[in-house]
């Protein structure tokens, strides 16, 4: 492993194993229902901005989990802190996703940091109503005991221990945004992985090594019990061709091959994407052990987790307004049962 490597391992172990304080520890009972998200990135909702074009997608989603009971985690990188001043994200967004954010009771809000919101380690965090509820972000939360959260950036160089540096290139670059766009520029980093998928075989080698549940943000792609929406379309194209070669019944064929084309045209725009990436593990099926929340910053919505009772699943929020309410919140595929990967991962609960 590289010298980054070893420091990223070394801040995850002091985060699980010593360091208590920088840990909130939530319940995870029969009643409790959460949402994930991360990598909203708020901004001054100008050119720079790449999260307002889901600015209503986002109150809708909330809005959606407001009703039907859960509390929401804010896996960090809310808010665009490395490119623009706090005053200006409140002013563009107080009126929708802050507003949205206070109608939850204060003990249904809950977030950690990342790097390009590290302030709220320090400071009362912007979406709680009560102001004298003494808060220093944590950095890390545990669900019940075996489902660790944060961000995904702790110990590494560029965006931990010299994110002041990286804050200095960031704001930079901001000024000469607007006149890329008109040459093509895309913020490419909604829609593949900002780290080197070694980072995320890194990620997932730790959760495994810990038998724990990993489950964090900041790469910007969403990953669900270790594979990425790609490699799930590939699994699910050689299951269709498995069973179109054991059937016999036309109509069937004729469905199967319908289903079979579908999944490879969704295939061809995952690679067209750039997010045909490696998977984490070489061999074998890998275990369930990885989980990463995407981001808001998709062209087409916003991806997150939902955490109910004993099942979890990967969710896509459309920002079609088109379409119709009930097609709005896509399950990316069917949902897990936890404890399901708790017997796989050989993880013992309290």
């Amino acid at each position: 492993m590289s010298r980054n490597d070893d420091a990223i391992i070394k801040r995850l172990n002091e985060l699980y194993k010593v360091e208590e304080q920088s840990i909130k520890k939530l319940p995870l009972n029969i009643n409790d229902k959460y949402a994930l998200f991360s990598d909203l990135h708020l901004g001054d909702g100008g050119k720079v901005d790449n999260f307002v074009h889901n600015e209503e997608t986002m109150g809708f989603a909330l809005k959606y989990y407001k009703n039907n009971g859960y509390s929401i985690i804010l896996l960090g990188d809310v808010e665009e802190l490395w490119q623009f001043n706090f005053t200006k994200i409140r002013n563009t967004y107080d009126k929708s996703v802050y507003e949205y954010l206070r109608k939850f009771p204060d003990n249904k809000i809950h977030r950690i940091f990342g790097n390009h919101d590290m302030e709220w380690a320090k400071l009362p965090a912007p979406v709680v109503n009560n102001e004298n509820i003494p808060y220093g972000t944590p950095e890390a939360i545990m669900l019940d005991n075996y489902i660790f959260l944060v961000h995904g950036h702790q110990g590494d160089n560029l965006c931990d221990r010299k994110a002041s540096h990286s804050r200095f290139w960031a704001r930079l670059f901001k000024i000469f945004v607007p006149i890329a766009k008109i040459f093509g520029y895309e913020n490419y980093s909604a829609t593949q992985s900002q780290i080197p998928k070694d980072r995320e075989r890194l990620y997932y080698n730790w959760a495994k090594d810990n038998k724990i549940i990993l489950i964090c943000g900041h790469t910007h792609r969403a990953i669900f019990a270790s594979r990425s929406y790609y490699e799930w379309l590939k699994e699910q194209i050689e299951l269709k061709k498995s069973e179109k070669r054991s059937s016999t019944d036309k109509e069937k064929l004729k469905e199967l091959s319908k289903d079979i084309e579908e999944l490879k045209t969704k295939l061809r725009k995952e690679k067209r994407r750039g997010r045909d990436i490696n998977p984490l593990v070489t061999k074998g099926k890998p275990l369930p052990c990885y989980f990463n929340t995407g981001c808001g910053l998709y062209r087409k919505g916003i991806t997150n987790i939902e955490i109910e009772r004993d099942k979890i699943r990967l969710i896509k929020w459309h920002n079609n307004d088109s379409l119709p309410l009930e097609k709005r919140r896509i399950e990316f595929w069917e949902d897990d049962n936890l404890s399901d990967f708790r017997e796989k991962l050989n993880i013992k609960t309290v």
